[in-house]
């Protein structure tokens, strides 16, 4: 991939509009990927690998640009070049399209079009994701990324949760918080239970848990005092404790300080899925 400056990449897209032939078409994918720098290219892949959704602040956040305006100058270059698209306007809310999907070689399900409330949610990752940095602490994105650095800490490739045979960790965030162990972290979905996203998580992970001990630790992201007194009464059901496997309390529980975006209505029609559907979000 050609690493050239952001400014040529705003020349680019300036230059099509200008001469009047600007569509989603209009520059063959080969030609927009030359034009994408090594920022823009970490902002997508990091984006798409947290959900696909950002609004003009969190990419400011994310180190994109260094003003709101820069920002929002890049995002809308990039969502003529076809690589984002808006899909709310107040908040303005951008979400990655099929190019990236075809720029960074895997389809993370992060282009689908999905409800408010997944959307809010995908939006409260990226606000979990842009906290815990803070920590400082370091993400591992690449599925077998993640399976590595949980066998390093006891958790070998048996015990973790597999689907169709094999080792599956791609909705969980995994992160290194340098305390000399790994952490495995779900952010709360509002409009679901806080009983059962709980134990589904202590579920998943029990048997990697009994295996690593104190080395691995539960992490579940929370976006509001109510919503944590929930997790607590859940913390203390007797299914839920029954695979703690030892630990001191199922899983930590971190409240998010910046509030989720309250996005009203969508560029597109919502797509409904039910509590816990066993496709992936």
């Amino acid at each position: 991939m050609s690493c050239l400056t952001q400014s040529a990449t705003v020349n680019l897209i300036h230059h099509y509009r200008d001469i009047g032939v600007w569509t989603k078409m209009a520059i063959r994918f080969s030609e927009r990927v030359a034009f994408v720098d090594d920022r823009t290219d970490k902002f997508l892949t990091t984006l798409a690998r947290l959900g696909g959704y950002c609004t003009v602040e969190q990419a400011q956040a994310m180190g994109f640009a260094s003003s709101p305006s820069q920002v929002q100058t890049l995002l809308n270059g990039l969502e003529r070049a076809g690589f984002l698209r808006r899909v709310a306007e107040y908040p303005l809310v951008y979400q990655v399209t099929k190019s990236v999907v075809r720029l960074i070689g895997t389809d993370l399900w992060a282009r689908r079009q999905r409800a408010i409330e997944t959307v809010r949610w995908r939006l409260a990752v990226v606000g979990f994701y842009l906290e815990a940095r803070q920590w400082p602490a370091d993400f591992f994105f690449q599925h077998e990324e993640k399976i590595a650095a949980l066998a390093k800490v006891g958790c070998s490739r048996q015990w973790l949760p597999h689907r169709g045979g094999l080792p599956y960790v791609a909705d969980e965030l995994v992160m290194d918080a340098h305390d000399g162990g790994l952490s495995i972290a779900i952010v709360d979905r509002p409009h679901w239970t806080a009983f059962l996203q709980l134990l589904h998580f202590v579920t998943r992970f029990a048997r990697c848990r009994a295996s690593a001990g104190e080395r691995l630790t539960l992490i579940v992201a929370v976006g509001s005092e109510a919503r944590q007194r929930m997790y607590e009464r859940a913390a203390r059901h007797r299914r839920v404790i029954e695979h703690c496997k030892g630990a001191p309390e199922p899983a930590s529980l971190y409240k998010v300080s910046t509030p989720t975006p309250n996005i009203r209505t969508l560029t597109h029609e919502p797509v409904i899925h039910t509590n816990l559907d066993s496709r992936r979000p």
